[in-house]
């Protein structure tokens, strides 16, 4: 669930005018290098650090100006400018403080993926200096790459599958694709009659199915740890313009769970000799994979033969990221007017929920915020995921009720008594006691709100770890262990 914003390279920018709200003259220009031709439509976004001697990278405070134009039919030879005018991050043109800034610059043409280092966007390779003084704003960027498509590696043991969805297409009016890493086992290739068991992984914020060619993302989800199994990596990033997906059936996103289980998997089986066998289908997600991994788990309890999540998206709403959104007003603050702060280290919030929003609404659409509002709420009338609380953190009483069905203690609460006859397997949700998102307090209360369900779901919170660090080595080798029990009692 990392809030994780890689602003990477940005254009170059003009601006040769001066504005009605201050008395600075700028001259800010952006131009495309000779190769791109163009023409290009999107939203052209400028960064800047007042360190000039770091390079940029990480998350971008608030406290460092940005901001953002709209380009349309942008050709080579037509440079853009930024004024006055331009939509600030947070702090306004006027208000920049005199001296020098690195800046970089980007132009977001991709509207069926979030991100800003998708393909096709444009970006600058090179930084440039902007000089601010009293009376003028002086730079000049060039915009002269674009993101490609990120190759796959294949190998004899890796391999892609890109397959098209008839369930996604018709429910988006476009053409939809899984995408999927497929690892064989050794011996694959050496007994061609047999049939192994498969492990499904979705990864989290900011994973793709690439992760496959990956040894250290292997070691991590078990590669190699008992029988050989064939690994698929799945991509909750493809095609998701309002964020990760992560294969749950969304009223915004489309059905991506029933099509993972009725499109992808029987795919996988038909060209991998992949077993047939539900009980021999396991399932592992991290992060926002995590909370989908458990989703499938309930929603298709025939299908797998064991789920293992760890540090999920939150699981019970009454406590997401330090919010109750059925009885708390305000997002951004408590009841006694405190900030409500986000992404924890050593006990101490690094950032706050109000400082994201002002983020992500400068960022455009694809944020951690706007992910959760596209997977679990309601669209607007014009497909958006309607927002769960405004600029001021008020939180919608009607959108927060439109989330009940994906609070996963409600669902178990209510379904209890068909899983009992249902669920396949043991599903098992580990959780560090140091979370940096407080999804530990989301796992916890689910724990207590099912453990009188009857049901073969279990919590664990594991001491002293915390988001990034639930899923080890240590971990893959006693997960290894519970599915190889399971694979032996066919």
């Amino acid at each position: 669930m990392k809030s994780i914003l890689a602003f990477l390279l940005l254009c170059n920018i003009v601006v040769n005018a001066q504005t009605k709200s201050d008395n600075r003259n700028y001259n800010i220009v952006v131009s495309l290098d000779p190769s791109l031709k163009g023409p290009y439509t999107g939203t052209l976004r400028l960064y800047t650090q007042k360190d000039t001697s770091r390079g940029f990278g990480g998350e971008h405070t608030l406290d460092e100006p940005a901001f953002s134009i709209q380009v349309k039919n942008w050709k080579a030879g037509e440079p853009q400018f930024f004024d006055g005018s331009a939509h600030p991050q947070h702090v306004k043109p006027a208000d920049m403080k005199p001296g020098y800034y690195k800046m970089v610059a980007i132009l977001d043409t991709n509207t069926s993926e979030r991100g800003n280092n998708v393909f096709g966007n444009l970006y600058t390779r090179q930084e440039g200096i902007l000089q601010v003084t009293d009376t003028s704003a002086t730079g000049n960027l060039v915009l002269g790459n674009a993101f490609p498509q990120r190759p796959f590696p294949a190998s004899d043991s890796i391999k892609e599958v890109v397959l098209a969805s008839p369930l996604l297409e018709a429910f988006r009016k476009t053409g939809i694709f899984h995408k999927a890493g497929v690892y064989l086992p050794p011996s694959y290739f050496t007994k061609p009659q047999q049939e192994f068991p498969v492990v499904y992984v979705i990864p989290g914020w900011g994973g793709v199915h690439q992760q496959v060619a990956s040894a250290g993302a292997r070691k991590l989800y078990g590669v190699g740890l008992g029988d050989e199994k064939i690994y698929v990596f799945l991509n909750p990033e493809t095609q998701t313009p309002y964020g990760l997906h992560a294969y749950v059936d969304s009223r915004v996103n489309g059905p991506w769970g029933t099509a993972l289980v009725t499109e992808l998997i029987p795919y996988i089986q038909q060209t991998f000799r992949a077993s047939k066998d539900p009980k021999q289908i396991f399932l592992m997600g991290q992060s926002s994979g995590g909370y989908g991994a458990l989703w499938l788990a309930l929603h298709f309890p025939s299908a797998f033969g064991g789920t293992w999540v760890t540090a999920p998206d939150p699981v019970d709403f009454s406590d997401f990221v330090g919010i109750n959104i059925y009885k708390d007003k305000n997002a951004f603050v408590d009841a006694r007017g405190n900030e409500r702060g986000i992404y924890f280290i050593n006990g101490k919030p690094q950032s706050s929920i109000r400082e994201g929003y002002v983020k992500e609404s400068f960022d455009g659409d694809g944020g951690q915020q706007q992910s959760f509002e596209a997977e679990f709420g309601l669209p607007d009338k014009n497909g958006r995921p309607q927002p769960l609380y405004d600029a001021s953190g008020k939180i919608n009483r009607k959108v927060a009720e439109s989330w009940k069905p994906y609070d996963m203690a409600l669902y178990v609460k209510a379904n209890a008594g068909k899983l009992r006859t249902t669920l396949n397997g043991p599903v098992k949700i580990y959780v560090g006691s140091k979370d940096n998102f407080l999804l530990d307090k989301a796992v916890v209360s689910f724990g207590e709100k099912i453990k009188d369900s009857g049901l073969n779901i279990h919590t664990v919170v594991i001491e002293n770890a915390d988001h990034f660090s639930t899923r080890s080595e240590k971990l893959a080798a006693d997960i290894a262990k519970e599915m190889q029990a399971l694979i032996d009692t066919k």
